[in-house]
């Protein structure tokens, strides 16, 4: 990432020095200052905002089947048992980047995008048409 060349792919981790490319060792103790800093930017604030467009799962639709668990790259689903037998996926908010790939995945259409239903976006295509 141009703009930020110390933050990794998932938020709040850092990388730096050798983990990043080989360097010399002038360049990967000021590559670890900018990590540090960075993390304590993090660390400094009271509350952590995430964002608002994220993954949702209608357990009365889910299955359990576990495939939004494989296909998501941030780890945001998990199964829990609701009761004895019966498995269901449940989206982890704080994890979620509203990539929709569980959406994608899930075949019986449980999971999907909050604020992003086929009704929602049908209205907003009818809208702009209108207009």
């Amino acid at each position: 990432m141009k703009l930020r060349p110390v933050d990794f792919a998932t938020d709040g981790v850092f990388v730096c020095g050798l983990a990043h490319y080989p360097k010399p060792i002038d360049e990967s103790i000021t590559q670890a200052q900018a990590a540090a800093a960075r993390a304590a930017t993090v660390l400094s604030r009271k509350t952590i905002e995430v964002e608002g467009v994220v993954s949702a799962v209608d357990q009365n639709l889910c299955r359990g089947c576990g495939l939004c668990v494989e296909a998501c790259p941030y780890g945001a689903p998990e199964l829990v048992e609701l009761s004895e037998g019966v498995t269901v996926s449940q989206i982890k908010e704080a994890l979620c980047k509203g990539c929709g790939a569980c959406a994608v995945a899930c075949p019986t259409g449980a999971a999907g995008i909050r604020h992003f239903t086929d009704h929602e976006v049908l209205t907003m295509v009818e809208a702009a048409l209108c207009e």
